[in-house]
């Protein structure tokens, strides 16, 4: 019986994953265990496996013969860090060999309502409340995608769950037949400029979030953003706005977060929402709406809205030193969501540290926040000479090179009462793994002030 077994594995079409990250051993691991024949290819001839690689998956590490890596070749499953027009995908394509992403794999075997959440910022905290929600309302969700562990990796295969998943650009690029009960659409600005060829390539890879919603679904979108209405949906559309009332939808009246949907009003106090900033503000009515959307009762919104005190790395108090506040902002990864940071801030009171690996980030869209809220700005990494001659004269501009530097200047001359923000407004893989990485060199050498 297992010679049988054996035989049939041995001539069943291949599946070639790309890419050796999170997703990419998840997926050739899941493969693997439901007896397909999986090849894990990387370019990187020894990459940093995140997960212990299942025995039976075929490594492909390295430079390889693309057309001999591609033959007996059925469907190629590509990481999200992967771009779509690299010369093996080019050459699949040719050969007419389907290319999915690890979502889109996953979604074959999910069990129970989808809750999906993308933008170009706001997305993991919001995601990360929405679960809150859901685990106050005692409903057990997975959360999972861009956030935590790779969705295929978390899978319940014994019973029917809530997902809750957070979905990058790059992950929704590959979903075909992937449909979100409740999709989220938070916002959408100028980013991963260096991965797309125009704002309207990203915005179109965004609003695949909405793709195969039906009339029973519900599309959440944020009324300010110029590109909120989906397009051609057929799914209810609710917004959110913090400068107005709407309807159906959610919307910010005072000091009052306020929902109206199907005729009837809802309000939380502003004060009972743990997180700050304006950007919470409206991620927490993004998530209220999702939670509307699949049934959870308003009161465990609000003892989650007190609970949630946010994630990592996204405007945490690091500590005070001398009257000198330390915040860490080292998700602001693109020039929108340091600008949402800035916003929170008195006029001339920040020493802003920006920089890393340029996104094709328009820093010139800072100048005017940048001239109104900060002292200086420290420049950091690969990006520090165009930050310096978008910026120049709106503030004065110190390149310190690296984040030790910065620090040690932001020491000798920060006086009390201003804050030094890291809010990079690039990417970190210059001189880091990640931003989480970036973070914590940041609050560790706080720390040791």
């Amino acid at each position: 019986m297992n010679e049988r077994r054996s035989e049939k594995r041995d001539n069943t079409p291949r599946v070639l994953v790309v890419g050796a990250g999170k997703s990419g051993v998840a997926a050739a691991n899941f493969l693997a265990a439901e007896g397909e024949r999986v090849v894990l290819a990387d370019s990187k001839s020894e990459p940093s496996l995140p997960y212990e690689l299942d025995a039976r998956v075929t490594r492909a590490f390295g430079e390889q013969d693309e057309n001999a890596l591609l033959d007996g070749v059925a469907e190629i499953v590509v990481s999200p860090g992967v771009p779509l027009n690299v010369p093996l995908l080019t050459r699949a394509a040719i050969r007419a060999i389907p290319v999915i992403g690890e979502i889109e794999l996953a979604y074959r075997y999910v069990q129970g309502p989808i809750i999906a959440i993308t933008g170009s910022n706001g997305k993991s905290t919001t995601t990360a409340l929405i679960g809150e929600i859901l685990k106050v309302a005692g409903r057990q969700p997975i959360v999972a995608g861009n956030i935590g562990e790779p969705l295929i990796r978390a899978l319940d295969r014994e019973r029917p769950r809530t997902y809750v998943l957070e979905l990058s650009s790059f992950q929704l690029e590959t979903v075909d037949r992937f449909r979100a009960h409740v999709a989220l659409l938070l916002n959408v600005t100028p980013d991963h400029m260096d991965r797309y060829p125009s704002f309207d390539a990203y915005s179109s890879a965004k609003y695949r979030i909405f793709r195969n919603q039906e009339t029973s679904d519900t599309a959440i979108v944020n009324a300010s953003d110029r590109r909120e209405a989906p397009r051609d949906s057929i799914a209810k559309v609710w917004r959110f706005s913090s400068q107005q009332p709407v309807e159906p939808g959610s919307y910010l009246d005072g000091d009052q977060l306020v929902i109206t949907v199907d005729g009837t009003e809802r309000r939380i106090p502003r004060a009972s929402l743990k997180l700050e900033g304006q950007a919470n503000v409206e991620n927490a009515m993004a998530a209220w709406l999702a939670a509307r959307a699949v049934g959870v009762d308003d009161v465990d919104v609000q003892i989650a809205f007190g609970s949630f005190a946010g994630l990592p790395h996204r405007m945490v108090f690091v500590r005070e030193v001398g009257g000198v506040r330390y915040v860490n902002d080292s998700k602001g990864t693109n020039v929108d969501a340091t600008l949402k940071s800035l916003q929170s801030f008195p006029p001339s009171s920040v020493i802003l540290i920006l920089g890393g690996k340029d996104k094709a980030g328009e820093f010139h869209r800072m100048r005017d926040l940048v001239k109104e809220k900060t002292r200086v700005v420290l420049t950091i990494g690969s990006a520090a000479e165009p930050i310096g001659n978008a910026l120049r004269d709106s503030t004065e501009v110190i390149p310190a090179g690296d984040m030790d530097n910065a620090i040690a200047w932001a020491k000798a001359n920060a006086k009390s009462g201003e804050t030094v923000l890291l809010s990079p407004a690039c990417a970190s893989f210059d001189q880091y793994r990640n931003f989480e990485h970036r973070g914590e060199h940041f609050e560790e050498l706080v720390r040791a002030l």
